[in-house]
């Protein structure tokens, strides 16, 4: 009973914790920090990215953990799970059995983690951290209506225990599903190389387990084909991957929203761009994006936006600046050199134009990164960033 406490005391402490760096505050780097321990994720982004992170390490000692102790991330870590428990709890009249429904937490972790080989994670949105980290994204302060609807998946899982006791955490969560195969696989290894002959091999669970990776290898192969890369319409964070990548890999966390200094990063809710609702895209209302930041990159779990370093935001091209010399100051023989001013990349020069008074000015298209300084600051609204 003493352990159960224990377990019980653990078990909160990470939830506060977990609040704590999910909550739209200064953490800098550690904003979200949570949805790094997730294997699930992790394991999607390595297949879909080809890559690997310093900070995958901390997901990697998850999984070592997973492989000698069942559902131990569920048991000691998850916020998810220890809500939904409590939530379960409350519910002291239904009696609700699971045992009837299919893997659908194995089958959604086989077929996103084999799809991703492809570079098609299908189910990283359904990560249990991931969900829990885009609620809090909510309390930013800066969303529309649409959006704050969308991102209630956490309040959602709740409800949905309270009626259903144990169904997400049971049978549809996608990382419990993986801890449930790492389970699975070391058994049947142990049980390969067991020198007990009376024990047979279970061999259902093996072929289960292929079909389901063959069929998430021929989803991954064969989807993209049909998927046409997206007309770009909004910017993206700098060193975003590709548009049909970026928008299956990103797994709707919040945490770049939350860390941006300026405010400029929006959950997109533009419908003619369903596959990638509710990630990530910036607008220049508020602020620009700085030249001496690189959180967005930093705090991204996923991988969508890949992390670099200050110095490489010279290259990492995210928009190009337009300038609309019908109303701008110069043209009408008034004294504006502020969009000159603004730009730290030395994109913007003022240049004589005939029969004018004033030079104009003129974007250096292999120097603009497309920033957002010089639309922000511009006193006439004549400069507009494009994707």
């Amino acid at each position: 009973m003493k352990n159960l406490h224990g377990l019980s005391g653990i078990r909160a402490l990470s939830f506060l914790l977990a609040v704590a760096l999910a909550v739209p505050v200064s953490w800098k780097g550690l904003t979200g920090f949570y949805t790094w321990l997730s294997p699930y994720i992790m394991l999607n982004s390595l297949f879909s990215l080809k890559s690997l992170v310093w900070l995958n390490i901390v997901a990697f000692l998850v999984l070592i953990f997973i492989l000698f102790r069942k559902r131990w991330f569920c048991h000691h870590l998850c916020p998810v799970g220890w809500c939904c428990d409590i939530v379960s709890g409350l519910n002291k009249r239904t009696v609700f059995s699971y045992k009837c429904l299919p893997d659908i937490n194995k089958w959604l972790a086989i077929l996103s983690i084999a799809a991703a080989l492809f570079g098609l994670p299908l189910f990283i949105f359904l990560d249990p951290l991931a969900v829990f980290n885009g609620f809090f994204t909510v309390f930013s302060g800066r969303l529309s209506i649409i959006a704050i609807i969308s991102l209630l998946g956490f309040p959602l899982l709740l409800l949905t225990h309270l009626f259903f006791p144990g169904l997400w955490c049971a049978r549809i969560c996608p990382l419990g599903g993986l801890q449930l195969i790492m389970t699975d696989v070391k058994n049947l290894v142990d049980k390969l190389f067991s020198k007990k002959e009376e024990e047979p091999l279970p061999i259902g669970v093996g072929r289960r387990y292929f079909l389901m990776s063959g069929i998430g290898l021929l989803g991954g192969a064969m989807i993209p084909r049909f998927l046409k890369p997206p007309e770009e319409k909004n910017i993206r964070p700098p060193a975003a991957v590709a548009p049909v990548l970026f928008n299956s890999l990103c797994c709707r966390c919040g945490n770049c929203i939350k860390a941006c200094p300026t405010g400029i990063i929006y959950p997109e809710t533009d419908s003619d761009n369903l596959l990638g609702w509710m990630t990530p895209a910036i607008s220049f209302k508020s602020g620009y994006c700085l030249e001496t930041c690189n959180k967005c990159g930093t705090v991204c779990s996923s991988g969508a936006i890949t992390i670099f370093s200050v110095k490489a935001k010279s290259q990492l091209f995210i928009g190009t600046a337009e300038v609309h010399l019908e109303n701008c100051l110069l043209v009408n023989n008034k004294e504006c050199i502020k969009c000159r001013e603004s730009c730290k990349y030395d994109a913007l020069k003022l240049v004589p134009e005939k029969n004018m008074l004033n030079a104009v000015p003129v974007v250096d298209t292999d120097k603009c990164v497309g920033c957002g300084a010089c639309e922000v600051i511009c006193p006439e609204n004549c400069i507009k960033i494009k994707p």
